[in-house]
């Protein structure tokens, strides 16, 4: 999924010109005095010393708060992804025959990606629930069959650990015929029918 990284670049920027920031005016405050004898800088850093201290305070500053607040977001990032995976596991658990259905054809058509109505029940749940994903970061849309909206989902990173045949009722092994007409015919019907199923495992 595309997302869009612009929104980053000035912060980092200026992360940038104050790490530079910092590390010209350590150099300047902590330069050996036989180095400073050297390159005749004596002058400069009698009159500017204090100058450049407080410009050196000034980035540390906020290079230290900008890397404590980047460590905060990250904890807080893995906290809520945490808790999206575990809301994902346990609402796994509660899928309806619908729901399954949708997620099979993910299975059933050997596709990662899967144009569905976005106005559809089970679509609009699963797709609520964090299960089912939009390819587009812009979640993209496009005019279906009788004119219907469709919408490219994936099925999120997060569910495809929960998601196993049994969970879907999907065949272990080889499928029967009979396995086959149940996937057939338990299938939405807003979907394209699926005639090339086939006895594989």
């Amino acid at each position: 999924m595309w997302k869009d990284n612009s929104t980053k670049q000035p912060a980092h920027y200026l992360f940038q010109a104050m790490l530079w920031l910092a590390l010209a005016c350590a150099l300047v405050l902590f330069m050996p005095e036989s180095m400073i004898k050297a390159l005749q800088l004596d002058e400069f850093i009698n009159n500017y010393v204090h100058f450049v201290g407080i410009l050196f305070i000034i980035s540390v500053t906020y290079l230290f708060i900008d890397v404590v607040s980047s460590l905060v977001k990250q904890v807080k990032m893995n906290t809520l992804e945490t808790q999206q995976k575990d809301q994902i596991e346990n609402r796994i658990k509660t899928l309806v025959t619908g729901e399954r259905a949708v997620l099979r054809e993910f299975f059933l058509q050997r596709k990662t990606s899967l144009w569905l109505p976005q106005d559809e029940s089970d679509v609009k749940s699963l797709t609520s629930s964090g299960i089912l994903t939009a390819v587009d970061f812009y979640s993209k849309t496009r005019k279906g069959a009788d004119n219907v909206t469709e919408i490219e989902l994936i099925i999120s990173h997060n569910a495809r650990p929960y998601l196993s045949k049994q969970r879907l009722n999907l065949p272990q092994g080889k499928p029967s015929y009979d396995d086959i007409n149940y996937l057939k015919t338990a299938r939405p019907s807003y979907l394209t029918p699926v005639t090339n199923l086939k006895r594989t495992a």
